[in-house]
């Protein structure tokens, strides 16, 4: 029987969707998904307390990934040497490189770390967060590990759609306005980890519960993220002078 249900869907012809998850890894579902993530959580964490997702909506830790892919795959936009992370790395390589004379190009260390980052940073992510979600107990009592990781990444998903957006002005700001960049970046996750939080877990708990477990994730998973950028940072600098010293 499995034989001939796979022998019907041999003939079946690749449609937008499969152009979709040939490009990105992502497919209508996923796309939907993140849509009622960002429109309707509620329905999303009710499904993600389901076996199969009511067979609706994408493993939040897939699309999480998939969004991490489509970031990796922008770094042209965030890494370019004109763009202001670049040139403020720069700087400060170049600061601590001047007492070195022995130190490896900048040029070539840049290169390399960003090379370094772009694979490590999805890998860090995931393996941090899915700690940092078997840890946190905010989604009711009762609530399985496999549930806490499927709504801890209904919630980062959103974090992280923004902060791929938000990587098409980096282009068009200045070395002065990493700070600036810095401080909206952290005030749009806390923004978007408390709400979709909140609105997700609507009519779970009584409304000062529930804003002070938005806001007490909002700051969890903010935190993480720090930590996941400041590990895969140093891991992609100790590989990029690893690399270069061969």
């Amino acid at each position: 029987m499995r034989d001939d249900v796979d022998s019907d869907r041999s003939n079946e012809k690749p449609d937008f969707d499969s152009l979709l998850a040939d490009l990105f890894g992502l497919n209508i579902r996923g796309a939907r998904t993140l849509w009622d993530l960002l429109a309707r959580p509620k329905l999303v964490f009710e499904s993600a307390r389901v076996f199969d997702w009511r067979s609706r909506y994408t493993p939040t830790m897939r699309l999480a990934f998939s969004i991490l892919t489509v970031f990796s795959l922008l770094s042209f936009f965030w890494a370019s040497e004109d763009g202001v992370l670049y040139q403020t790395l720069r700087l400060e390589f170049s600061k601590q490189f001047e007492n070195y004379p022995n130190a490896p190009a900048i040029e070539e260390m840049m290169e390399a770390m960003f090379a370094a980052y772009n694979f490590i940073y999805p890998l860090t992510y995931l393996l941090v967060h899915s700690l940092a979600a078997s840890v946190l107990f905010v989604w009711g009592r009762g609530t399985p590990w496999v549930a806490r990781i499927r709504l801890y990444f209904g919630v980062a998903s959103v974090g992280i759609a923004f902060a791929t957006l938000s990587v098409f002005a980096i282009p068009f700001l200045s070395l002065n306005m990493i700070v600036i960049l810095t401080l909206l970046g952290f005030i749009l996750s806390l923004m978007a980890y408390g709400v979709t939080f909140a609105r997700g877990m609507s009519g779970a708990f009584s409304t000062i519960g529930l804003s002070v477990r938005a806001l007490f994730v909002a700051l969890f998973i903010t935190v993480v993220d720090f930590g996941v950028a400041y590990l895969t940072g140093r891991g992609a600098e100790m590989w990029a002078l690893f690399q270069l010293s061969l």
